[in-house]
């Protein structure tokens, strides 16, 4: 075993360690043969710089390791003949055994360090009363401290409380004399005499208050700065292994997301069809930039105030999916001759996995479900650096910074990188927000921008272009680089997020089996057809933006199909975040909704009224996008969406039938002939003028 692998063993042992040796020594007898076999392993123990003694010191220093280790590694040889052959007695030896196994500070044992002459394992603790009068009252405000936990917690928390950003009313980064008054009434609060200490002292404590406060200030780096009036520290030095340097195509792709420096605004359709334009907040752009050649490998725009695990999943499925250029609104906008993303242009490309994937500790990043997609669907390694340090992610923070210089501070309504930058006041359209770009020329922008840079002489690349470098790495590499297996690449809702449901269902009353989902139940004629499911765990996966579907599977991994949300939750199109909101207005009486309306237009028309918000307007625009990409999707994209509709229905006990047989039947084959089984159908109230 290494001495890396002997330390953390040492680590994770020492308490427990230290806690049967006290068993061990301080109430049974004790026998050498329960010393833990890792306590032995002497090679691995914290050293000592033995030229830094002094020649009387390190006679005693070699005595004692020399009885250690005939202790630790001879067990045959007697402590008797230790002690005579070292000069070390008994009770001396078990001491410094015990100093040695202890746990240290820094998270080890002592190890060495222990055997040293004079070397303090523990703070000093008093226990004689404090006397009125003279001096020696070392170790009196620990002592009262422990006598009262009430006021240590006091003191912990105005020490938390000075570091902290202000959020009450409250004094921001109380003064050691405001806290060593509120010290003074904590301590008469608590029972503590006139005659008693700290009031005995001529400064009731106030030194040994600035001590205290030190000594916690030192108990952690990040305290420390605090305590000292930093702002951040930066990461701790890892012993995980590092990120390799990039050396083909798709090996090493940093994300990262940016919030563009522009003032945008959208124009919304209101229930009578008319247009208006209405300012939004600023949003997301979300990149994941190959390292090798620079490449953009996918990108994604996140139309909320902070983009969310679910957008970093739509990021990375834009990645691993053929791209597709939208229908752009500019009539001279257009990609340049050489630029595209490399699903597009490079065959072997598409669908192709990285093998390291670099951001920083974001939440959405660090959410479950990003490193459960990161690790089992796409295979990678995932490496999270410090936030706010951007040399540790140097080829995507500079890249947002052309995209910033370039790009978003050239347009009118810019930003700026800094409140005082002089193009935030040279673009101020003054109120004029017909001035300001819309968020569908913005998407056209952007998408062109990026596919524009991809076929652009790139400086670290040799002249070469971030799609000639991708194309020549790929072809020299076919070998080395992941695809996406074919059955993956039908499932990418596999990167969504999954939930575990159970079916339910009543017999008796006739309610025919189905799973809920966000207040809504899902169903289609295949799960509604089988009794036996009620009671079965399914593995849902769902799409945040359209909730409207969702793939369920089995808990042993194979398919069961498309479940479709109930009336009315299954025909307008509507997001996770809006059907909570619906939900919640509806319980707080902030939304009437009739029998036979809409649910979803009953929210569009409520907000609209609150349409002035750019929070409302933002929520508008990615309802009105999903509106729009639903009534404009192609045939094949509708045969992809459509619900299986099972011909029979599944008989009691027998697992249903899965998508397999509407395959089937776009294939030519034949399907069973059975009597076709009539639908139910529901006419809704409409009133006619």
């Amino acid at each position: 075993m290494s001495k890396l692998g002997l330390t953390a063993l040492f680590i994770g042992l020492a308490i427990c360690g230290d806690m049967k040796i006290e068993l061990e020594f301080g109430r049974n007898r004790f026998d050498r043969a329960s010393i833990p076999d890792t306590f032995r392993l002497m090679e691995a123990w914290p050293s000592v710089d033995v030229s830094a003694l002094s020649e009387d010191q390190r006679q005693v220093f070699d005595r004692r390791v020399k009885a250690l280790t005939l202790y630790l590694t001879v067990p045959e040889k007697s402590v008797a003949a230790i002690s005579s052959e070292t000069g070390i007695d008994r009770a001396t030896l078990l001491r410094i055994f015990r100093r040695c196994t202890s746990m240290h500070e820094d998270g080890r044992i002592y190890g060495y360090r222990g055997a040293l002459r004079y070397a303090r394992i523990k703070e000093y603790e008093r226990y004689a009363p404090v006397s009125f009068n003279g001096r020696g009252k070392a170790g009196a405000f620990r002592q009262l401290l422990q006598r009262y936990p009430s006021i240590e917690a006091s003191l912990k928390r105005a020490f938390l409380e000075r570091g902290r950003q202000i959020t009450t009313e409250r004094e921001i980064r109380k003064s050691m004399r405001s806290i060593h008054m509120a010290f003074r009434k904590h301590c008469r609060e608590a029972g503590v005499k006139a005659n008693e200490y700290p009031f005995t002292e001529a400064r009731l404590g106030i030194r040994s208050l600035y001590a205290y406060f030190d000594s916690l200030a030192k108990e952690s780096f990040e305290m420390s700065v605090k305590h000292s009036g930093g702002s951040s520290a930066r990461a701790v030095p890892t012993i995980m292994p590092h990120v390799p340097a990039a050396t083909r195509a798709f090996e090493v792709v940093e994300f990262d997301g940016h919030k563009i420096d522009l003032r945008l605004t959208v124009k919304l359709r209101g229930s009578t069809g008319i247009e208006q334009l209405v300012e939004m907040h600023r949003i997301w752009i979300l990149v994941i930039l190959d390292i090798a050649t620079r490449c953009v490998v996918g990108y994604h725009l996140a139309l909320s105030r902070e983009y969310s695990k679910h957008d970093v999943a739509c990021a990375l499925q834009a990645a691993l999916t053929p791209f597709r250029p939208r229908q752009y609104g500019i009539p001279t906008l257009a990609i340049r001759e050489g630029g595209g993303f490399p699903s597009a242009v490079i065959e072997e490309a598409q669908f192709a996995c990285w093998d390291w994937f670099r951001c920083d500790n974001a939440k959405s990043h660090l959410a479950a479900d990003t490193i459960s997609r990161l690790t089992r669907t796409i295979g990678c390694w995932p490496h999270f650096g410090p936030p706010g340090q951007p040399n540790d992610r140097p080829h995507i923070e500079r890249f947002f910074h052309l995209v910033s210089r370039h790009f978003a501070h050239k347009l009118p309504g810019n930003l700026g990188s800094n409140p005082q930058a002089i193009e935030r006041e040279l673009s101020d359209p003054k109120g004029n927000t017909r001035l300001l770009v819309t968020l569908d020329e913005l998407e056209d922008m952007i998408e062109v921008l990026l596919a524009d840079y991809n076929g652009e002489p790139h400086p670290g690349l040799d002249g070469h272009t971030p799609l000639e470098a991708m194309a020549i790495s790929v072809a020299r590499n076919k070998d080395r680089i992941r695809v996406m297996p074919n059955v993956a690449r039908t499932n990418l809702c596999l990167l969504q997020e999954a939930k575990l449901v159970t079916v339910k269902g009543t017999p008796l009353k006739g309610l025919r089996p189905h799973i809920n989902f966000c207040n809504v139940r899902y169903t289609n004629p295949i799960l509604a057809s089988s009794p036996a499911l009620i009671g079965k765990k399914l593995r849902m996966y769902f799409d945040p933006r359209d909730i409207r579907t969702v793939k369920v599977f089995f808990e042993d991994g194979t398919e069961l199909g498309i479940l479709t949300a109930a009336r009315p939750w299954g025909i307008p199109p509507h997001s996770l975040k809006v059907r909570q909101e619906i939900f919640r207005l509806l319980a707080e009486r902030k939304l009437e909704i009739r029998e036979g309306d809409n649910p979803v237009e009953a929210w569009v028309r409520l907000r609209m009224g609150q349409r002035d918000r750019k929070l409302v307007a933002g929520q508008l625009a990615k309802q009105q996008r999903l509106e729009d990409a639903n009534g404009k999707l192609s045939p094949a994209d509708a045969d992809q969406t459509e619900p299986y509709i099972s011909l029979r229905p599944a008989p009691l006990g027998e697992r249903p039938p899965t998508d397999n047989t509407r395959k089937a039947a776009k294939a030519g084959e034949a399907l069973p002939k059975d009597k076709a089984v009539p639908l139910n159908l529901t006419l809704r109230k409409t009133f006619t003028f």
